[in-house]
């Protein structure tokens, strides 16, 4: 079977065949003293300089674009050298100027990357607060800020549009107990576990958040109360087949609203809340709706 050549080896193997090829140009026009000769090489040696950052990794780059400057150096000397020893007159002013021109080139290249690096560095922690910012650290789910943000949008688009909007309340049941009995990590894992369970069973355009303690908070965009009472019921049944061992049982206290005309961020949160300790003092394990 033929074994074919991958692009990397094609890339280098295009990349130092240049090089190669400019540093013997470099040679033999200083050989022969061409100084229009040394002006268009000048013009094609910084080519290797970028190449190199597109065929190596930048700190690579960096050596290799060294290593081949060092290599014009070089054959300028063997070139140059013989010819001084023969006393033949050099155009300093061309070969002083081919080689800084160069040189610059170079360092300018590699300031170019280096600040591109420090940019991108810069955004991607900016990113990274960004994220902190709005992100539960244990559940890794959108965090009360987040989700009180992303439920004013929801409303103004509710205001707006018409399309209903459901908010859910839930609270996790005897979760004092697990902490109790089986201690606080048991207690963080509940809490990790049940997001995960709870998030993959929602829709894309649906929100999730810790809300604070054991309590989740659902926004429910484009949903009209009996299908948010529905979905409750799916997560109710979910939770009860998906322990998270069998010494901890999961169950939680639902809370069903749905957003009307003038409503606000805090009383739609505020009624939800009322369904759920509603649930609550039921004895938990319930889906309670207030209009």
């Amino acid at each position: 079977m033929p074994r074919w050549i991958g692009f990397r080896t094609i890339e280098r193997g295009v990349f130092w065949g240049v090089a190669l090829f400019l540093v013997l140009n470099i040679y033999y026009n200083m050989r022969v003293l061409q100084q229009e000769g040394l002006w268009i090489s000048s013009l094609w040696i910084a080519l290797v300089f970028v190449m190199a950052y597109f065929v190596f990794e930048p700190r690579q780059a960096w050596q290799v674009s060294l290593g081949i400057f060092s290599a014009f150096v070089l054959v300028g000397l063997l070139a140059l050298i013989p010819q001084v020893l023969r006393g033949v007159s050099l155009d300093l002013n061309a070969i002083v100027q081919l080689y800084v021109s160069q040189l610059c080139y170079l360092v300018l290249f590699r300031l170019l990357v280096l600040a591109k690096e420090h940019s991108l560095r810069v955004r991607l922690e900016a990113i990274k607060l960004y994220q902190m910012a709005r992100t539960d650290p244990l559940t890794g789910i959108a965090n009360r800020r987040s989700i009180m943000e992303a439920l004013h949008q929801a409303l103004e688009h509710h205001h707006k549009t018409g399309q209903p909007l459901s908010l859910v309340l839930l609270d996790l049941d005897r979760f004092k107990q697990i902490n109790d009995q089986h201690g606080h990590e048991m207690g963080d894992r509940v809490l990790v576990h049940t997001a995960q369970l709870l998030q993959k069973h929602l829709r894309h355009s649906d929100w999730m958040g810790r809300w604070g303690g054991e309590e989740f908070l659902l926004l429910l965009p484009n949903t009209p109360l009996q299908e948010a009472q529905r979905l409750c019921e799916r997560l109710q049944q979910l939770l009860i087949e998906n322990p998270l061992s069998d010494a901890t049982p999961i169950s939680a206290s639902f809370g069903v609203t749905v957003a009307t005309p003038g409503d606000t961020p805090d009383y739609l949160v505020s009624r939800a809340d009322t369904a759920m300790y509603l649930s609550k003092q039921a004895g938990g394990n319930r889906i309670e709706v207030v209009g």
